[in-house]
Protein backbone atom coordinates (compact mmCIF):
# COMPACT_ATOMS: atom_id res chain seq x y z
CA UNK A 1 0.00 0.00 0.00
CA UNK A 2 1.62 3.33 -0.45
CA UNK A 3 1.11 6.39 1.33
CA UNK A 4 1.10 10.08 0.23
CA UNK A 5 2.42 13.04 2.14
CA UNK A 6 3.80 16.73 1.07
CA UNK A 7 6.71 18.19 2.51
CA UNK A 8 7.92 21.36 3.49
CA UNK A 9 7.70 22.87 -0.18
CA UNK A 10 4.63 21.01 -1.30
CA UNK A 11 6.25 18.10 -2.60
CA UNK A 12 4.23 15.23 -2.53
CA UNK A 13 6.32 12.04 -1.44
CA UNK A 14 5.41 8.26 -1.65
CA UNK A 15 5.71 6.07 1.09
CA UNK A 16 5.82 1.93 0.67
CA UNK A 17 7.09 0.26 3.94
CA UNK A 18 8.47 3.41 5.26
CA UNK A 19 10.76 4.27 2.37
CA UNK A 20 9.98 7.88 1.22
CA UNK A 21 10.32 8.53 -2.38
CA UNK A 22 10.43 11.85 -4.03
CA UNK A 23 8.74 12.14 -7.41
CA UNK A 24 9.47 14.49 -10.09
CA UNK A 25 7.85 14.18 -13.25
CA UNK A 26 4.66 16.16 -14.14
CA UNK A 27 2.79 12.67 -14.28
CA UNK A 28 4.02 11.49 -11.05
CA UNK A 29 2.89 14.70 -9.38
CA UNK A 30 -0.71 14.30 -11.30
CA UNK A 31 -0.76 10.48 -9.57
CA UNK A 32 0.45 11.69 -6.22
CA UNK A 33 -2.30 14.03 -5.93
CA UNK A 34 -5.04 11.15 -6.86
CA UNK A 35 -3.48 9.29 -4.06
CA UNK A 36 -3.49 11.57 -1.59
CA UNK A 37 -7.08 12.23 -2.07
CA UNK A 38 -7.68 8.93 -1.89
CA UNK A 39 -6.22 8.41 1.05
CA UNK A 40 -8.34 11.42 2.48
CA UNK A 41 -11.14 9.99 1.27
CA UNK A 42 -10.57 6.13 2.77
CA UNK A 43 -9.44 8.25 6.38
CA UNK A 44 -12.63 9.97 6.00
CA UNK A 45 -14.74 6.65 5.45
CA UNK A 46 -13.26 5.10 7.81
CA UNK A 47 -14.13 7.69 10.51
CA UNK A 48 -17.42 7.43 9.47
CA UNK A 49 -17.01 3.41 9.61
CA UNK A 50 -16.11 4.13 13.13
CA UNK A 51 -18.63 6.56 14.61
CA UNK A 52 -21.56 4.36 12.90
CA UNK A 53 -20.35 1.08 14.63
CA UNK A 54 -20.03 3.20 17.80
CA UNK A 55 -23.81 4.89 17.15
CA UNK A 56 -25.02 0.73 16.40
CA UNK A 57 -23.51 -0.05 19.86
CA UNK A 58 -25.15 2.68 21.82
CA UNK A 59 -28.63 1.75 19.91
CA UNK A 60 -28.23 -2.28 21.16
CA UNK A 61 -27.47 -1.50 24.71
Amino acid sequence: MLLAKKDKDEQVLLAKDQAWMESSSDLDQEINVNIVFMAQIEKVLSDSEASSSSADEKISE
